[in-house]
């Protein structure tokens, strides 16, 4: 085995990270995806995916630059 364990509570940096960024970006999609059949112009039937994936993208970048500065310091 791997002494490479996730800790998966508020105390791992990277845990606290996911929930503030996918929690509420999780809510706002389905809020748009309720206003979405009302108001299907302007691209709002896209815009829940759009805002999912640039937060994916957003904590994955965040991600990598947090390992990236823990190795180096460690």
């Amino acid at each position: 085995m791997s002494s490479d364990r996730i800790e998966l509570s508020f105390k791992n940096k990277e845990i606290r990270m996911w929930a503030f960024i996918m929690v509420p970006t999780v809510v706002v999609g389905f809020i748009l995806l309720y206003f979405a059949e009302e108001a299907d112009h302007f691209g709002f039937r896209v815009a829940p995916y759009v805002l999912l994936m640039l937060s994916y993208a957003f904590y994955y970048i965040w991600r990598y630059r947090y390992r990236k500065k823990k190795k180096d310091k460690g």
